[in-house]
């Protein structure tokens, strides 16, 4: 776990739906070993959408947090 990098920060409250998907899906694909996103999250729905989306693409969860109202996401290959 610590010797991951964090990659890239995604701040994802604003959007909803599909946008967090979309906006992750481009971010992943520049991955490498040893990488991961951290996604910042509006609400447990999205989160929600967000675990099972990386599961079917074969993603790790890493770390998963709550932080006041924001659920906070360290996803990696």
């Amino acid at each position: 776990m610590s010797s991951l990098k964090i990659y890239k920060e995604l701040d994802l409250t604003s959007s909803s739906c599909a946008g967090p998907i979309g906006e992750l899906s481009s971010v992943i694909d520049e991955l490498r070993d040893g990488e991961a996103v951290k996604v910042i999250l509006g609400d447990e729905a999205t989160k929600k959408d967000i675990t099972l989306w990386s599961k079917k693409k074969g993603l790790k969860i890493v770390q998963e947090s709550q932080e006041g109202s924001k659920y906070v996401l360290l996803i990696s290959k």
